[in-house]
């Protein structure tokens, strides 16, 4: 899996806990203090579309009063989420989890039934990971998250909501990645995206790669609908919410 967009200091959050099913595309809605920003490859829409409408269904939870809602994160990087959902056919409590640095294989999430002072239960991931088992507790300086033997103490992180919401998308057979900053983006060919989702509470620059599938071409990039670019590597300044698509076209 290629290098994430996170780091303990950027605190990432909300890994798993709002998504949007839609004509078999899922996306992860990720909110950072500053900036929040995903990528997924489409060949994982079906499998985690199932996967965590598992999840979600798994466990029964009726409200109860819960002081430890929102997120938290320590200073290794490990991040919570805790959130009612009615929305959904089991409400519950919602918890994702972040242990470490990969989107996809350090994740978990379900909702988690109370038992007495805490939520407990398993976890659904989107990786090769096995499920967890967790307790979280309310503590004084926010939450307490016990799996696997070890022991977490988190305290509750404030976040932004993003004012300028960018998606990268593609037409045709090709592939897309990005980074923030004037660099290229370092591609991981094994893991190729086709869509991604960039949220800030600021604007930012960031450059764009689009290279094509075997037997595609690279044509140009649009913008809200309107020709950009025929360059396949671009730099841009985000200051307002847009919509960018790779175009490609079959040999």
């Amino acid at each position: 899996m290629k290098k994430q967009v996170f780091d303990s200091h950027a605190l990432l959050f909300n890994a798993l806990s709002v998504l949007r099913l839609k004509s078999s595309t899922l996306m992860f809605m990720l909110v950072n203090n500053a900036n929040g920003d995903i990528k997924m490859k489409k060949t994982l829409f079906p499998f985690v579309a199932v996967l965590l409408i598992v999840s979600l269904v798994a466990c029964t939870a009726k409200k109860q009063d819960w002081s430890a809602v929102g997120y938290f994160g320590d200073g290794d990087g490990n991040l919570v989420s805790v959130t009612w959902m009615d929305d959904i056919d089991e409400p519950g409590w919602y918890v994702g989890l972040l242990l470490g640095e990969d989107l996809i294989e350090d994740s978990w999430g379900g909702t988690l039934p109370r038992k007495g002072n805490s939520l407990r239960g398993t976890l659904s991931t989107l990786g090769s990971k096995a499920p967890l088992d967790v307790t979280l507790t309310a503590e004084e300086t926010g939450l307490k998250l016990e799996t696997g033997g070890r022991t977490f103490h988190l305290t509750p992180v404030e976040t932004s909501v993003a004012t300028i919401v960018v998606t990268i998308n593609t037409e045709g057979s090709g592939n897309i990645d990005w980074t923030e900053g004037a660099n290229a983006p370092e591609i991981d060919p094994e893991h190729p995206y086709q869509s991604a989702y960039i949220g800030l509470a600021e604007p930012a620059v960031h450059t764009f790669l689009a290279w094509p599938q075997e037997g595609w071409e690279f044509v140009k990039w649009t913008k809200n609908g309107e020709d950009y670019s025929t360059d396949a590597q671009i730099t841009v300044l985000l200051d307002v919410s847009a919509d960018f698509v790779a175009v490609f076209s079959n040999l």
